[in-house]
């Protein structure tokens, strides 16, 4: 399969809207908080952009294979609407939180779908959705922070109430360019006779090792390969990727932790001042180094995920030590927060591209493994939000 420019641009697209309105609320954790009073309660933001995402992936690596893509991507696309216009008008903090529970379960949802949907594709295109996911980063915390510049310094509750309004209601447009990239740009390859071969030969493989041999001499050999149960299935697989989910897992949890981080690691009165306002400013350079990560894949590959792991891990214990300390000069944290995104975005696309890649993943079976993996991205967040609430409230709580 040759390399089309169209579908490139076409899943750039894709990854670009799925994850715009996930990231806005991201960029948006702390204003969100901080209009309805809840200053201490950013991680259960966080939390709620993830708290149905094991299900929702769940729910499609399990019974929705066989649906077209076409539907998935349609239900996705009014998944969206429906939490943008929720956010928007939320009347109070936990009805946010529920528009913000549908805003998460869409990125997770459509995130799930195109990673199938690039099995179809050369695997390097998984270079051009990580690259769309990663510009989502950049333009939703960007549009964040042209929306907080419009209002100035400000600490009024209606004010960031109206933030939040426009921000989520002027990207609804986007969704129409989502549906657009999937049903008019894209146009998914014809396999060629290798790729048909390959996939034959392994099915064959495959079909000739579970073939029962119930044969009498006297009689006409008969291959019956039998129907394989779901639970068989997931054991087989796991074993195939648990090290790729394990590494996937941890790394969403330092990083965000690390993330978390941003929204402390100043006394509240130093947030506010200039513009952009601190948090922004960081979520944009850790949104940044996700996009250049991202977008790295074609150029070289890192098969060592678990050092961008441990890496990782540092980050994370240096960012919640200067919550504490606060020993970090400010025009340092920056930078730091880029290498914070730029870890966390390696290791999403190497590990990928590794599953789209590697011959021991079975190309019947690709689909499926790369479901099992990407659930642990959701894990690695609920575990990080909850370490990051729970310090928040505990040890790294405000005054």
């Amino acid at each position: 399969m040759e390399f089309s420019l169209r579908n490139w641009i076409g899943l750039f697209l894709l990854g670009s809207i799925n994850n715009l309105p996930y990231v806005i609320v991201t960029s948006a954790a702390k204003t969100i908080a901080d209009s309805f009073n809840k200053r201490n309660d950013v991680g259960v933001v966080f939390g709620a952009n993830v708290a149905l995402s094991v299900i929702v992936k769940a729910i499609n690596g399990l019974f929705l294979l066989k649906v077209s893509y076409r539907i998935r991507y349609v239900v996705n696309a009014v998944l969206m609407i429906i939490g943008l216009i929720g956010v928007a008008f939320a009347f109070d903090f936990w009805f946010a939180i529920v528009c913000i529970v549908i805003v998460g379960s869409s990125a997770a949802f459509g995130e799930n779908v195109a990673l199938g949907y690039l099995r179809l594709f050369p695997s390097k295109s998984v270079n051009a959705w990580s690259s769309g996911t990663g510009m989502a980063g950049i333009l939703g915390s960007a549009i964040y922070i042209i929306f907080g510049c419009s209002i100035g310094e400000s600490n009024n509750t209606s004010q960031l109430k109206t933030l939040t309004k426009y921000a989520f209601l002027l990207t609804l447009p986007a969704v129409a360019v989502y549906l657009i990239a999937y049903f008019v740009v894209i146009k998914v390859p014809q396999q060629d006779d290798t790729s048909r071969q390959k996939d034959t030969s392994v099915q064959k493989s495959r079909s000739e090792a579970e073939k029962p041999l119930l044969c009498d001499a006297d009689e006409e050999s008969i291959e019956i390969v039998p129907q394989e149960s779901l639970l068989r299935r997931l054991r087989r697989c796991w074993r195939l990727v648990w090290w790729m989910s394990f590494n996937l897992c941890v790394v969403y949890m330092f990083e965000y932790v690390a993330q978390g981080c941003a929204a402390k690691v100043r006394p509240k009165s130093e947030y506010n001042k200039g513009c952009p306002e601190l948090y922004a400013s960081l979520s944009f350079c850790y949104q940044a180094g996700v996009f250049v990560s991202r977008s790295s894949v074609q150029l070289f590959q890192i098969k060592r995920v678990e050092v961008l792991s441990f890496l990782q891990l540092l980050n994370m214990i240096l960012w919640v030590f200067d919550v504490h300390y606060k020993f970090i000069p400010v025009y340092l944290l920056p930078a730091l927060m880029i290498y914070v995104g730029l870890l966390g975005g390696a290791s999403y696309v190497n590990i990928f591209y590794l599953l789209l890649h590697e011959e021991k993943y079975p190309e019947e079976d690709r689909e499926f493994c790369i479901n099992i993996t990407s659930l642990f991205i959701t894990g690695g967040i609920i575990l990080g939000t909850g370490l990051e609430t729970a310090l928040f409230n505990s040890v790294l709580k405000a005054d």
